[in-house]
This record gives C-alpha cells, sequence and structure tokens, in this order.
C-alpha cells in the first residue's frame, strides 16, 4: 500500500518537475508559448550599523494570583453513569 503511495507521489512529481528541470535557463511566458530568459538578480553585502538600546524606566515586579481549587466537584458515581449510558447506546 504505501509502495503504491510512494510510486504515486514520484509519479506526480515526475510529471510536474519534468517540464521545469528540462530548460533551466529558461521560463515559459504567461501570454503566449514563446520562451523568454530568466533575469538573474546579483546583491552586494550591505553593512548594517547600530547601537543596543535597553528600556528606560524601572522594573515592575507583579505578585502572582492565587490560585483556587475548581468549584465544580463531580459527584460519586458519575463515572459509572456515564459508563452505563454510553452501553446503552
Amino acid at each position: 500500500m504505501k509502495n503504491a503511495i510512494h510510486a504515486r507521489l514520484v509519479q506526480a512529481l515526475l510529471l510536474v518537475a519534468g517540464p521545469l528541470l528540462a530548460n533551466p535557463g529558461m521560463a515559459q511566458n504567461d501570454s503566449n508559448d514563446d520562451w523568454v530568459p530568466v533575469k538573474h538578480l546579483a546583491f552586494s553585502a550591505d553593512d548594517i550599523e547600530g547601537d543596543l538600546f535597553t528600556p528606560e524606566g524601572e522594573r515592575i515586579e507583579t505578585v502572582l494570583r492565587a490560585t483556587h481549587p475548581s468549584l465544580i466537584e463531580l459527584r460519586e458515581g458519575f463515572e459509572a453513569e456515564i459508563a452505563k449510558t454510553l452501553e446503552d447506546m
């Protein structure tokens, strides 16, 4: 099963990638079937200078909120009632 899926995936990739790999120096123009050369762009390295900025002001510390137990409690036998309901379905 997996081999069949892998084979189909490879076939699909080759079907799509085949025309692209056939002529890597050219790209297809959408308006017609004429081929136009691909434009190559070259970028030079730029030096970026800057300073490290820190926040101004004082540090603020907060106290964590108290945690409270849940106010919702399951009644005794609730899990057994749910299991019986599921068995009846």
